[in-house]
């Protein structure tokens, strides 16, 4: 068992992505300032019930773990901090004697079962497109998509993009998948959603910059 600073939020994170948090709570100050004395990474959990400040909340027991990249003070004591999800961490036993939520924690592996070819191309190529599209509703162009390197981080990366939803059980549930093959077939339903989302977005800034609604393909 490790030990686990946890700074309970109402979101998701997975791994790869990044995050932005605004700290004030002297509880978190002292969570980030220990964290960074010690360089070691603090858990983020969905908070599944009590409030995210001024109160204590009670974590999922499935969260990921994160690395502090730039801590910049704000002025009024309060903190930005940018930081990145490594992996996932199941908590065996919280812990209440520090200023903030602790746990004892395990790193659960991924479970060996491999997709299907065909299931594995089609999420990546809806993955593709869907980030195409992000760049056509923000107005840019990219000649290359940075694919992921393998199903597992490929999941990930759908969670993380999937966050704008609010759906935050549903990538809760996938977050917490350990099955590889099942993990992606639950990343490539979001995905589906996400898609139609994303294509509706960019025909909209397509049609709002040149006044005229085309087809995207």
């Amino acid at each position: 068992m490790t030990f686990l600073r946890l700074f309970p939020l109402r979101f998701v994170l997975f791994p790869g992505q990044t995050v932005s948090l605004q700290v004030f709570e002297p509880r978190y100050l002292t969570l980030i300032e220990e964290s960074m004395a010690a360089d070691e990474p603090f858990g983020i959990a969905l908070i599944e019930s009590g409030p995210e400040v001024g109160g204590n909340a009670t974590p999922h027991l499935v969260g990921t773990t994160a690395t502090i990249e730039e801590v910049v003070p704000l002025g009024d004591g309060r903190l930005a901090v940018s930081a990145r999800g490594v992996r996932r961490f199941r908590i065996a036993q919280l812990l209440y004697d520090h200023p903030y939520l602790a746990a004892e924690v395990e790193y659960p592996v991924d479970e060996a079962s491999e997709p299907s070819e065909a299931l594995l191309e089609q999420v990546s190529r809806n993955y593709e497109q869907m980030m195409r599209l992000r760049h056509t509703a923000q107005g840019s162009w990219a000649r290359d998509v940075e694919m992921p390197d393998g199903p597992g981080a490929l999941t990930d990366a759908i969670g993380a993009a999937a966050l704008e939803s609010g759906d935050v059980q549903r990538l809760q549930t996938l977050l917490e998948t350990l099955d590889v093959r099942r993990r992606l077939e639950r990343a490539g339903d979001i995905l589906t959603t996400l898609l139609e989302t994303t294509h509706r977005r960019a025909a909209a800034a397509v049609a709002q910059r040149w006044g005229t609604l085309e087809r995207l393909n």
